[in-house]
């Protein structure tokens, strides 16, 4: 069963991501809007967090770089895509250096769009699938030994 991809938006102007949610709407995407950067730590926090945020440079009560900060405190990978109306190099950079997926800006075409969604959900999955491995393969090797059969014990 393909497991179902989750994004949020985080923004204080819901126009500002339009072109975004149309793209996540189309790839049938599971979408939750939030407004302020306290709504999307609930959200980043629960045990299955979203797949993809995509986010405001400024918010009511922080800035991408808070959202960034939640999401690499996630229990399972989170794709932070920062959305910014001008293109920013400084911010850019830093954001990225914060470690933020990618970077939009005003000028992104929809088919930019697309390929940027269909990379930060596609490295998430992966990455979540790579750890539910490693803890599977990790409680294998410290699960208890069984006992042989007809043998003895010293």
């Amino acid at each position: 069963m393909d497991e179902v991809i989750s994004a949020l938006l985080v923004h204080d102007q819901a126009h500002h991501l339009l072109p975004v949610r149309q793209v996540l709407r189309v790839r049938r995407i599971e979408l939750v809007e939030v407004r302020s950067c306290q709504e999307a730590a609930t959200e980043i926090a629960r045990a299955v967090p979203p797949h993809l945020v995509f986010t405001d440079v400024s918010l009511p009560d922080g800035t991408c770089l808070d959202i960034i900060r939640l999401a690499r405190q996630a229990s399972l990978r989170v794709n932070v895509i920062v959305a910014s109306r001008i293109a920013e190099l400084g911010l850019y950079l830093e954001a990225t250096e914060q470690g933020a997926f990618d970077f939009v800006d005003g000028s992104c075409v929809i088919s930019d769009l697309v390929y940027v969604v269909q990379h930060a959900a596609e490295n998430a999955m992966e990455l979540r699938s790579r750890v539910g491995r490693l803890h599977a393969e990790l409680e294998e090797r410290s699960s208890p030994e069984k006992p042989m059969r007809g043998g003895c014990s010293i």
